[in-house]
């Protein structure tokens, strides 16, 4: 990774300002308080944003204002990236606001989180740094403020093991062991589970012995019964079918009785019927003929109502005329009244003269003449015509009575005819019903021969029944004690299968348990060392490597035989000088910073070793490394730097005399609050 550009906006003591960084050693100088050191806070935020203890917004944001924002150009394995992130106050303090990333003129618009990824994966950091830690790596590899060193050397050596466990991937051995820890719990909570769950598993199989011992028992009684259970099966089936041939012979002693009886009802109705039908044939014998001796014509009758019907034709026709000539009359007789009183012509008005007057009434007097003897002649022709009518309605009515007593007569002499038939009938009946009597009376006889035969059945079926019946009883008893043994003998193998399948289910869990046990002896006794081993080794060969850098690194800063300063197995300073131990607060403010940078560069070198693909090897930012140091120490930072194989080393220093072992210097002044590049 290269830094080449950065960009502030209202970020601490910068309005807006712009920086150029060229590749190399770069030199940012100025006095203190100026504002260098603001620019690798921006160089952080802009990577990995706001970290809770270690970077907070109100410390970047300048007082007063709104918003800020920083812009970072960068570059990694020849790819141009720019991201920006900016600030914005509110009342509850300031936070983030948006962010961007450009990659091959390309902007993605991003989250705070997603932005943290994407630097994570741009740079090749592990994907379990995206945490609290985020920043770890970088700040144990490129950026450590002086001060910040100073106190991992000084502080917790808990803290310290902890932390440099997680950059140099050590952490992992601890975790496995902790995780280690968390299985070993589980696998005894579960073999508590399967202790009790194959607990009784003993109790089972003296159990199922027991059951199979009881079933043999059992299986013997059912053999047992079965041997004398055939052979009273077979003596109740002997029964059984002497008994269905009595209860046939029975049923047929019963039907006789019922058809007997039933026969001898039908002889006492055939009796009875044959007697009925003597009586009927014996009153009919005293009954006489009726006569028939009238002849009647009912064409006749159909005559005269034709003629009737003509009549009454006619007449409505002479009514008719008579109501017509009625009419006339009555308008006639108006007109000549009408006439008789006129003066004056209605039409038009002139007076009516009376020749004219006369004229008209003589000739509605002649109509009324003609009319008058009509009505006449049509009154005449109406009282022939009623007169007639009258004589054929009469005749009518007597060919109609003659009618009535036709067939009055002819009715009595059918009904004579068809009793007479009847009776012809029932004479035949009774001759063939004699001759039923006679065979009805045989079979009678016959049944009660049989009955007689068959009377034993009864008592015979009784005491059968009363045989079979014990017999039954017997049988159903034993097939009962039968049954319940065969009911017990299957719960008893239902039993030994259950137990069979809780035994296999028990052993199977025995085998579970046998297996945890093996597998939580080899995790406690075995791999819980292996683990221990591996991190020891590791540590020592990571402590080998870090011890042998920091005692290169601080003996090319402090230039004193008598004083050596060497790590202990916990990480931490061990200082002898003059062959003694000395505490680390006995050294001088220039050893202690030799001392926080040698540990700086040893730690920087080993990470980049072990992580081999991060993409932050090629840089390096020193802040403040020359705090406290003498002339001499200054003339041997120049043989550091020459030692240092890095592409691009920003160092900030108000030392005037590192200007001249630096490729690059980028100088700062600030003015009213404000801090502007100095060109």
């Amino acid at each position: 990774m290269k830094v080449k550009k950065i960009k502030l906006e209202n970020i601490r003591s910068y309005r807006f300002q712009e920086i150029d960084f060229p590749e190399g050693s770069v030199l940012l100088w100025g006095n203190i308080g100026s504002g260098k050191s603001s620019v690798l806070l921006g160089v952080d935020f802009a990577l990995f944003g706001l970290q809770k203890g270690n970077l907070a917004g109100a410390s970047l944001l300048r007082n007063g204002e709104e918003r800020g924002s920083i812009e970072l150009h960068f570059s990694v394995e020849d790819k141009d990236y720019v991201i920006k992130r900016g600030l914005k106050r509110s009342k509850t303090g300031v936070t983030q606001d948006f962010g961007f990333i450009i990659k091959d003129g390309i902007k993605e618009e991003k989250t705070t989180l997603e932005l943290k990824q994407k630097i994570l994966e741009i740079l090749d950091y592990p994907k379990n740094l995206l945490t609290k830690n985020k920043a770890l790596i970088f700040r144990y590899t490129v950026y450590t403020p002086q001060e910040e060193m100073k106190l991992i050397l000084t502080g917790s050596k808990e803290e310290r093991l902890d932390a440099l466990r997680k950059v140099f991937g050590i952490d992992k051995y601890k975790r496995i062991k902790e995780n280690c820890k968390v299985i070993t719990s589980d696998i005894k909570s579960r073999k508590k589970l399967k202790e009790g769950f194959v607990s009784d598993l003993d109790s089972k199989l003296v159990e199922r012995l027991d059951k199979e011992e009881e079933l043999r028992t059992e299986e013997s009684k059912v053999l047992g019964l079965k041997i004398g259970f055939e052979e009273q099966k077979q003596k109740i089936e002997q029964k059984k079918e002497e008994l269905k041939l009595l209860e046939e012979k029975k049923e047929l002693l019963v039907k006789l009785k019922n058809d007997l009886e039933i026969n001898k009802l039908n002889l006492e109705h055939k009796k009875k019927e044959i007697e009925d039908n003597e009586i009927k044939i014996n009153e009919f014998s005293q009954q006489s003929q009726p006569e028939m001796n009238s002849v009647f014509d009912s064409n006749v009758i159909g005559e005269l109502e034709k003629t009737r019907l003509e009549l009454e034709k006619e007449l409505r026709l002479i009514l008719d005329k008579i109501q017509d000539f009625k009419t006339k009359k009555s308008l006639a007789t108006a007109l000549k009244d009408k006439v008789s009183g006129l003066n004056n012509c209605p039409t038009c008005l002139q007076q009516v003269r009376e020749e004219h007057k006369s004229r008209i009434i003589s000739e509605e007097s002649n109509r009324l003449e003609v009319i008058e003897n009509a009505l006449n002649n049509f009154s005449g022709k109406n009282k022939e015509v009623e007169i007639k009518i009258t004589e054929v309605k009469s005749k009518i009515d007597e060919g109609r009575k003659e009618e009535g007593d036709y067939k009055l007569q002819k009715l009595k002499f059918d009904q004579f005819k068809e009793k007479e038939g009847e009776i012809l009938k029932l004479k035949n009946k009774n001759l063939e019903g004699r001759d039923n009597l006679l065979a009805i009376e045989s079979k009678v006889n016959e049944m009660i021969k049989k009955i007689e035969e068959l009377s034993f059945v009864g008592d015979a079926y009784n005491r059968l029944k009363g045989e079979f019946d014990l017999l039954d009883h017997e049988f159903r008893k034993k097939e009962l004690e039968k049954k319940e043994l065969e009911v017990k003998v299957r719960m008893v193998k239902e039993r030994i299968e259950s137990l069979g399948l809780e035994i296999k289910k028990k052993e199977e869990g025995k085998a579970k348990l046998d297996y945890l046990n093996k597998v939580q002896f080899w995790l406690e006794s075995h791999f819980v060392k292996l683990m221990e081993n591996m991190e020891k080794n590791v540590m020592f060969k990571v402590h080998e490597d870090f011890n042998s850098l920091f005692e290169k690194w601080f003996s090319i800063l402090v230039e004193n035989e008598n004083l050596q300063m060497t790590l202990d197995e916990e990480f931490s300073p061990r200082i002898f000088q003059n062959g003694y131990d000395t505490e680390y607060d006995y050294l001088s403010g220039g050893e202690k910073t030799a001392g926080a940078l040698a540990y700086r560069l040893a730690l920087n070198q080993v990470i980049n070793n072990i992580m081999s693909s991060i993409k932050t090897k090629d840089l390096l930012i020193l802040d403040e490394p020359t705090d406290g140091f003498s002339s001499e120490q200054l003339d041997r930072m120049r043989l550091l730097m020459e030692e240092i194989n890095i592409g691009q080393i920003i160092i900030v220093s108000h030392e005037a005399k590192v200007e001249s072992f630096v490729d690059n210097i980028i100088r700062f002044e600030k003015i009213d609050h404000s801090t502007n590049v100095v060109t």
